[in-house]
């Protein structure tokens, strides 16, 4: 049987180990019964999975940016739902949600150096032996270790490189430059997709980050930019004389930049993006840190203990069960009333995309040029 760890699963792990324990797919995979809070984070990645779509990117604003919005008030329709009882928060939440990207539409054609290949694109990736990198990690029981993900947009530039782009909401400061840098999961889905993907090369990440805080008046009712893209369209050639929608080689490697800069941003009225460039031997690091942490979470001693702090606990789904462990009470009736075993594979109903190739402009790696 195989043993599946998600980039959340690592991420959970590294945080807390009761809630790892309790939500991890390869342990309890529980998930709560009922939402409790709204995620604007997750409803604008939604909205930007439309936005970035391959097949429109060279389609008039006029049409697109509507679907883009109506996408945004979907995904916040759905969790709505699943609130239960009609939020006293519903309108404010959707008034904010609508003025942040009424301020994306104004901003993004100004920085957008790229054109999207991919977008919300699962991947599935065989973690190597640190001891043995020509074999895979082997799980209890004896199955395969795989790491697997989400990537939010993956996009090549004009010097035919590819890059991971995430985008994310925060509402607080933008992090530190050195804290992009450290940031584990994005380097960790290059080193994934590299293996996924074998032999595609990806120059680093893309931080997208948004806030509902902004200092600049609201865009509402500006006229819309006349050419909602900036950089590459789809249907222009790159600096190589190929259309940038059309990857036509399986070991794809991109041509030197013009420049050597690590990093690159812009920032401005709540929004910023970064670019950071990454080397082979980072990525290769990132993906050799995975391997080991992932060995001390099938370790048969592993030891599981919580590590409460206010930031934490304050977003935990798991603080009831938590408490009643802590509190030495019997916990199973809690974890049969307010949460739920989840499927192997669960279907997120209104997603765009959902597998590795079931999204963009038709094209599978190795199969030739684009439709």
């Amino acid at each position: 049987m195989e043993y599946l760890v998600s980039a959340a699963d690592r991420a959970a792990f590294k945080r807390c180990r009761r809630q790892w324990d309790f939500a991890a797919t390869a342990r309890r995979c529980l998930s709560p019964v009922r939402r409790t809070t709204y995620d604007l984070d997750r409803a604008l990645r939604d909205a930007l999975a439309v936005y970035y779509f391959p097949g429109m990117w060279d389609w008039d604003a006029a049409i697109v940016l509507p679907l883009v919005t109506k996408a945004l008030d979907n995904a916040l329709g759905r969790q709505r739902e699943a609130l239960g009882a009609d939020p006293p928060d519903w309108q404010a939440t959707l008034d904010r949600a609508h003025l942040l990207l009424e301020r994306y539409f104004s901003w993004a054609p100004t920085v957008d150096r790229f054109s999207p290949i991919r977008v919300e694109t699962d991947f599935d990736a065989i973690v190597p032996d640190p001891a043995d990198p020509e074999h895979g990690l082997v799980g209890p029981g004896g199955g395969g270790i795989h790491y697997t993900g989400r990537i939010d947009l993956l996009a090549i530039d004009e010097y035919d490189r590819y890059w991971v782009v995430r985008h994310r909401v925060l509402d607080e400061p933008f992090p530190t430059m050195e804290q992009l840098v450290l940031e584990e999961d994005s380097v960790a889905a290059c080193w994934a997709w590299g293996r996924f993907y074998d032999g595609m090369e990806v120059a680093g990440t893309i931080y997208n980050e948004l806030s509902p805080r902004s200092t600049e008046g609201s865009p509402r009712n500006q006229r819309l930019p006349e050419r909602r893209r900036g950089g590459i369209p789809q249907h222009e050639p790159s600096g190589g004389g190929r259309g940038v929608s059309s990857p036509r080689r399986i070991y794809v490697k991109g041509r030197p930049a013009e420049t050597t800069d690590r990093i690159s941003h812009i920032e401005g009225n709540g929004l910023r993006r970064t670019v950071i460039r990454r080397n082979n031997a980072e990525i290769h690091m990132a993906g050799a840190q995975l391997a080991e942490e992932i060995l001390d979470m099938v370790h048969p001693d592993l030891h599981v203990y919580p590590s409460p702090t206010p930031a934490h606990c304050s977003a935990c789904a798991f603080v009831a069960p938590c408490l009643a462990v802590h509190e030495n009470r019997d916990v199973e009736p809690i974890l049969e009333a307010d949460y739920r075993k989840r499927p192997a594979i669960e279907i997120e109903r209104g997603r765009l995309g959902g597998t590795p190739f079931g999204v963009g402009r038709g094209w599978v790696p190795g199969s030739g040029s684009a439709e």
